[in-house]
């Protein structure tokens, strides 16, 4: 009977650990774009792009195999056509960790699910593409993304985050192809 308490209390700490830790896109204060099987956080900084993996139900995701290109409009009208690889998160960015079969389990510290009963929680990696965009003002840069070889049903898509919406939340006029 101890050994129940005891497990009850533990899940009751756990949820509310849950309740309090967002556990959806946007985990890295980018804009977040869905489309038919997924949805991407796209970040720009000042060192380029980065573009996060999340399920359609919004739980972060890996890369894997998914590789993409970026095309990059800058306000003075240059172009930059950027390829998009798999990174994991460098010293001093954001980092959220993640455990793959339970959704609601997202940390921004390295940790474990209570859920798996201590499995070492995963770092989000994200696709990346390098550009000097010191001085830009990134609110103005337009952007066009495309992500090849992802799993599902939905093995690439082609999308335009909004970044220079009001409120920097999700953009539309996304398209998703097989």
């Amino acid at each position: 009977m101890r050994h129940l308490i005891l497990a009850v209390v533990v899940s009751l700490a756990a949820a509310a650990a849950f309740a309090a830790t967002p556990t959806t896109a946007p985990l890295h204060g980018g804009v977040v774009t869905t489309t038919e099987a997924h949805a991407f956080e796209t970040l720009l900084t000042p060192q380029g792009v980065r573009v996060f993996l999340y399920t359609d139900e919004l739980a972060p995701a890996y890369v894997e195999k998914a590789t993409g290109t970026a095309k990059l409009k800058l306000p003075d009208g240059r172009i930059l056509d950027l390829a998009l690889k798999a990174r994991e998160p460098a010293a001093g960015e954001p980092t959220s960790y993640f455990c793959p079969m339970h959704p609601a389990v997202v940390r921004f510290a390295p940790g474990k699910c209570e859920l798996c009963g201590g499995m070492v929680l995963y770092v989000q990696d994200h696709l990346f593409g390098a550009a000097d965009l010191t001085g830009v003002d990134l609110s103005k840069v337009s952007a066009m993304i495309r992500v090849t070889g992802m799993r599902g049903g939905e093995k690439e898509a082609t999308f335009a985050p909004a970044f220079s919406t009001p409120d920097k939340k999700a953009g539309v006029g996304t398209t998703g192809s097989k």
